[in-house]
């Protein structure tokens, strides 16, 4: 039993946290882009002895490492341990995007474990079952909020509701051209050192309050971007290195910015262009996550 999904990458540009009583209903609101680059995730299910190996661009990761334990926390939401006894379980990851840089790695391999176990196993979940229990793995290891809503719907994807699929609402952005995202990476941020801190949640969130309704009255790739911008500063998340890489991008293209959360410079250009060294050149994804 095998199959292949591809989840896109996903940048944020401005969010808000939203917590309730019921993890399942929490998340972000907010809005951000999905890239043509992202992960694909091979999933190889076969009678066994339960063992379990992960891989990611071509490394067996041990269980210390932090894909394994998104890994391992879906494999308990969705089995018992005497379940698991019975198969060898092989999840290998393939990912051309920076892990902890801002492009929702985390949830891009947490949808592919699930979605992936899901099918080969043919358990009785929908899809957007499937998802909620990446959705859920993401919140308990404080990797993202709102990444999983984001590569399933695919585009300028605006997080209107927080929450997984089928529990969120998304929309996005409608756009006929041919739009690339640029991106500079400098290094990583530790995304739950920033979104379980009750000082940055407060400056996160006094500063993403209201943009998503600013965006819905001017749906542009642009005003996307300027948002962003805005947010970037409000929060004092970007610091001087960044900032002079987001100026520089920020003249070539539709406006640039810093992703949420890592230590990377995006832009979104007409042209697949910079004068930035080292780029990643992505073009925007309108499909979002899917079985190959």
């Amino acid at each position: 039993m095998q199959c292949s999904v591809f989840a896109p990458a996903h940048i944020t540009g401005f969010f808000e946290i939203k917590k309730h009583n019921e993890a399942v209903l929490s998340g972000s609101r907010g809005a951000g882009v999905t890239l043509d680059d992202g992960v694909l995730t091979r999933v190889l299910i076969k009678e066994g002895e339960g063992k379990l190996q992960i891989v990611v661009n071509g490394q067996i990761q041990n269980n210390k490492r932090f894909i394994s334990n998104i890994a391992r926390d879906i494999l308990e939401r969705m089995y018992s341990p005497l379940n698991l006894a019975n198969f060898d379980i092989s999840i290998d990851h393939d990912h051309k995007v920076p892990l902890g840089s801002g492009f929702g790695v985390s949830a891009a391999c947490a949808l592919g474990t699930s979605l992936g176990i899901s099918s080969c196993l043919k358990l009785p979940l929908t899809f957007n079952q499937a998802c909620e229990v990446a959705h859920l793995a993401e919140l308990e290891l404080g990797s993202g909020l709102g990444d999983v809503m984001g590569e399933v719907h695919g585009g300028i994807v605006l997080r209107l509701r927080e929450g997984p699929p089928g529990r969120g609402l998304a929309d996005r952005i409608l756009g006929g051209e041919e739009l690339y995202v640029i991106s500079r990476t400098l290094g990583e941020i530790e995304t739950a050192d920033i979104i379980n801190s009750p000082h940055h949640q407060e400056r996160i969130n006094q500063a993403g309050s209201n943009i998503l309704e600013l965006l819905l009255k001017n749906p542009t790739p642009a005003q996307f971007m300027l948002l962003s911008r805005r947010f970037a500063e409000e929060t004092h998340l970007m610091d001087d290195e960044l900032r002079e890489l987001v100026e520089i991008m920020d003249e070539e293209s539709l406006g640039a910015s810093m992703a949420m959360l890592g230590q990377t410079a995006f832009a979104i250009s007409s042209e697949p262009d910079s004068s930035v060294e080292k780029v990643l050149v992505s073009r925007i994804d309108n499909f979002g996550c899917r079985f190959l």
